[in-house]
């Protein structure tokens, strides 16, 4: 079922619901109500658009949601992040968590290693064996590092001003075919609004999942198009998101685009940012880029990540 430009604007606005009220209960009719769908046709249309179920969609980002707060400097009780992610209880939370990622919440915020740990059901969603001391999984040998080395062209930490960006979100998640029809679609979409295109700097994704955790299928691309003024386009039902004003991680790649998951990205989460004690305050990368040559498989790009 492909989903028509207005079906994917309304999936924009729940998913963007979602994120913020994750503590409160929320349901497929609640949803639907709120973007004028029958369930049904919204049903068929989220799991169109984002690869998985409504209510599979809302466990997995209660869950991710608490194993981001459980590393929080904000040091909250498992029993207050088990509230703040929608769960009417720590019981039912702690089983919800230990049945999915296959270790407990206190297991994960202490870095354990655990020798028997059991299989959760991610482990068997993305074929890997899940540890709570490390959730960026694979092997980094001498090369790949001498290889990111030569990738590399810049890291630290910068100031990053307020921007918005209207965007169309892959519907095959990070796949490199989704992730080009995103990209098509957007063109359409600034085109039918006379805003230019490729002017220098302007063109942004918002990675909004962890694909070591994450099945690529299911996790959220959105490529984005940096507007100066939103309220127009906002009043057209046209999904536009603000990136925050504040201090980022930025890392600069330029290479082969498919050596930028591995092992740079594994490099930067797994090592990087860990040997620096660098404190990530957002979920979700970004990617600004400066040149794209897909049939090249070449990019340059920046890497923004917002810490405290």
């Amino acid at each position: 079922m492909a989903a028509s430009h207005k079906d994917l604007q309304r999936i924009n606005i729940v998913v963007v619901y979602v994120e913020a009220h994750l503590h409160e209960a929320i349901t497929v009719a609640s949803m639907a109500q709120q973007v004028n769908m029958s369930e049904f046709h919204f049903h068929r249309t989220f799991k169109a658009v984002t690869n998985e179920s409504f209510n599979q969609y809302l466990q997995r980002k209660r869950l991710e949601q608490s194993l981001f707060e459980l590393r929080s400097p904000n040091q909250l009780s498992i029993q207050q992040i088990a509230i703040n992610c929608g769960y009417s209880s720590q019981a039912n939370f702690a089983k919800a968590f230990g049945r999915y990622f296959g270790f407990t919440a206190s297991a994960y915020r202490k870095h354990l290693v655990l020798e028997n740990s059991m299989n959760g059901k991610l482990s068997s969603k993305i074929g890997k064996t899940i540890q709570p001391q490390q959730l960026y999984h694979g092997t980094l040998t001498e090369q790949d590092r001498a290889l990111v080395k030569q990738q590399c062209q810049s890291i630290g930490i910068v100031d990053v001003k307020e921007a918005h960006y209207c965007y169309v979100a892959s519907t095959m998640g990070y796949r490199l075919e989704g992730i080009a029809q995103a990209w098509e679609q957007l063109k359409e979409l600034l085109a039918s609004q006379s805003i230019p295109l490729y002017q220098k700097n302007r063109s942004v994704a918002f990675c909004r999942d962890n694909h070591f955790l994450t099945p690529m299928e299911q996790c959220r691309y959105e490529a984005g198009y940096q507007v100066h003024d939103p309220k127009p386009l906002l009043g057209k039902g046209i999904a536009v998101h603000t990136l925050e004003a504040g201090q980022y991680l930025s890392a600069c790649f330029k290479g082969k685009m498919s050596e930028l998951r591995h092992p740079f990205y594994l490099w930067l989460f797994s090592e990087w940012i860990v040997d620096n004690k660098i404190i990530l305050a957002s979920k979700t990368v970004v990617e600004r880029y400066h040149e794209v040559d897909m049939e090249s498989d070449f990019i340059h790009h920046e890497i923004l990540v917002k810490v405290y």
